[in-house]
């Protein structure tokens, strides 16, 4: 059609109907998982107890959805394709305070007009069912027919008469995942209601009806998942769910399932207060899983801001955030998430035997089905017993045979009379504590071996000792008490424009640290004093470290204050190779213990993980 020019008469005249659905269509349903979505909130409107859900191509071919719900009444089922028919609302304020899924009644013709639907439903009341085609948005046939109770809706050659939204259809693979996400979605929404789903003839999942939502949490993420319940109730919302342990977080948020009063969203704002509640527990750059549903006042809800309702707008949002964030980070922090050494089940063949498989990674608790204890703190303090001896055997082995010798244990008398002296390991290699740990070894010189009762830890002195000095620079920098050391000859650092900009933000926050620096000319800076515990480092190594690092922090979200404290902790504190002295060695766990947050460093690399000894008896094949 030609372009018109100033000149040229207009015309202003209602569009036809299939037209009007057509365009509809395009803002409804974006893709094939927007057929599966709004079909299945449907059947979830109807009551239905039981849910299934079939694909061929990736949707594109068929969608086929399967529900025992309430059904359609014959004299209703050609009107359920009108447009913004729906039985969900009446008028304009129940639109204010939504309990259905479904309100705006457009799905169906929307859906009817850009492909080939078939609908067979059968009320419970009525001797047999009705069968009603579409195609293209045009009625084809409506006749009685033998059905189930409920309604079975057949989608087939979706969008084949919209070429252009067909033509930019992602590959197969990327449209399944995403109907798969949204079947999940739902299925976690209401873990009372059964829900099956089929692609390509193959069974994805099936889930049985009146689970519990830890049930359909752990099928819906995996069965391997260390998952920790979260509830509570704060200002506007109420909150319940479960989220994973810090060490399984990942690379996206693939994992995040987010309701809302039951309605499956995207939200940045509660995915942030997700995140954020973790802290320093988790690396920047990753997103922890887990499933959380919010309870909010209804009125205080809009789902009507987009065409699909996924994304909601929330009245409180600030205060919804903030109560999300506090709730999962008080929920952490009183959990006690003591990461465990993760060891494979010993096998009897010699092939497993003789080759070394490197641990997974690490779990929660002693094993996968076990949980740590509660309080790191009374755990570390319980003391030492000492009738917990090795009930394996004793061997030596014959340098020249490579035989096997065991060698007889003393007895328990033989072993009390013995003199003191050869009872007790030298004390370079171990110290004993009143408060009932031991430091046991070192390794590579930077982790730290501590036995506590049948467990032993594995501590990690960089990232302990950060963590350390991370809390006390924070509390010293909000202070502006962070001590400085003067330097006998001043330095001059040339910047480059985007660190001279961020020297000029923060040269408030630098000389509230223990520095002192000031413009010197053009972009370069005049440093006459450092942190006291950076005074052995090279000022100018450390001032451009630490610009970089904040940087950095400020693009994961951390506060200038945090960045600096955090920075600077890194910087000084002891590294890989510092070999510390046994009493340095104790005196650092002693203060760990002291931390708000033992069990990570700020950049969430875990402080210490946990071997028992049942784990190292099932990797020596002795369990």
């Amino acid at each position: 059609m030609p372009r018109l020019t100033k000149k040229d008469k207009r015309f202003i005249k209602p569009l036809p109907e299939r037209v009007i659905n057509k365009i509809a269509a395009g803002e409804v349903i974006e893709r094939p998982a927007a057929v599966v979505k709004e079909l299945v909130e449907n059947a979830i409107d109807a009551g239905a107890d039981n849910i299934e859900i079939f694909i061929e191509k990736s949707g594109a071919k068929l969608i086929k959805i399967v529900d025992n719900g309430c059904g359609i009444p014959e004299d209703q089922i050609e009107i359920a394709f009108s447009r913004h028919a729906t039985s969900k609302i009446r008028n304009f304020d129940e639109l204010n305070a939504l309990y259905s899924y479904g309100f705006r009644g457009e799905a169906l013709p929307s859906i009817a007009s850009i492909s080939r639907l078939r609908m067979v439903s059968r009320p419970y009341d009525a001797q047999t069912g009705i069968e009603i085609i579409y195609e293209g948005g045009v009625l084809q046939s409506k006749q009685p027919i033998a059905a189930a109770f409920g309604t079975t809706i057949e989608i087939e050659n979706l969008f084949y008469n919209t070429p252009a939204r067909r033509k930019f259809l992602k590959a197969e693979s990327t449209e399944t995942r995403h109907i798969s996400r949204n079947a999940m979605g739902m299925a976690l929404s209401r873990h009372d209601i059964g829900f099956s789903f089929t692609s390509n003839n193959k069974l994805v999942f099936s889930l049985p009806e009146e689970s519990t939502l830890k049930e359909r949490a752990l099928a819906v993420l995996g069965q391997d998942k260390t998952l920790i319940e979260v509830s509570g109730e704060e200002g506007p919302v109420k909150l319940t769910g479960y989220i994973g342990v810090p060490e399984m977080v990942q690379q996206n948020r693939y994992g995040q399932f987010l309701f809302i009063n039951s309605r499956y969203i995207q939200s940045p704002t509660i995915g942030h207060a997700f995140s954020a509640g973790y802290g320093e527990m988790m690396p920047r750059g990753r997103f922890p899983i887990g499933v959380l549903l919010l309870e909010v006042n209804v009125e205080d809800v809009d789902v009507n801001v987009h065409p699909t309702k996924a994304e909601v707008r929330l009245s409180q949002e600030r205060e919804i955030h903030d109560a999300v964030y506090r709730i999962i980070k008080d929920k952490l922090r009183n959990d006690g998430i003591i990461p465990a050494f993760s060891t494979s089940t010993f096998s009897s063949s010699h092939e497993t035997a003789t080759n070394f498989n490197p641990p997974s990674g690490f779990i929660r608790g002693v094993n996968q089905n076990e949980v740590a204890h509660p309080n790191l703190l009374q755990e570390l303090y319980r003391p030492f017993p000492n009738d917990q001896q090795s009930e394996s055997e004793t061997v030596q082995i014959n340098k020249e045979t490579g035989e096997i010798i065991p060698v007889e244990q003393p007895s328990p008398e033989s072993m009390v009379n013995r003199p003191s002296s050869a009872l007790e390991p030298p004390p370079s290699e171990i110290v004993s504590l009143e408060s009932g740990f031991r430091l046991v070894g070192r390794f590579a010189d930077l982790y730290l071996l501590l036995q506590v009762g049948r467990d032993l830890y594995v501590i990690d002195q960089h990232t302990a000792h950060e963590r350390i000095l991370f809390e006390e620079n924070l509390t010293k920098v909000n202070n502006s008490s962070l001590e400085g050391q003067a330097m006998l000859f001043p330095v001059q650092i040339e910047l480059d424009p985007q660190q001279f900009a961020l020297f000029e933000e923060s040269t408030e926050m630098f000389n509230k640290s223990g520095f002192e620096v000031t413009h010197f000319g053009g972009t370069t800076v005049n440093v006459t004093a450092i942190p006291s515990i950076l005074k052995k480092k090279s000022p100018e190594k450390m001032f451009l470290r630490i610009l970089d690092d904040i940087v950095s922090l400020k693009q994961s979200g951390y506060d200038l204050k945090k960045a600096m404290a955090q920075s600077i902790a890194c910087r000084s504190a002891v590294m890989a190779g510092d070999r510390l002295t046994d009493k340095e060695a104790t005196h650092l766990l002693e203060r760990l213990l002291e931390c708000k947050n033992m069990y990570a460093c700020p950049h969430g690399r875990p402080t210490f993980i946990k071997m028992s000894r049942e784990d190292l008896d099932r990797q020596f094949g002795r369990a």
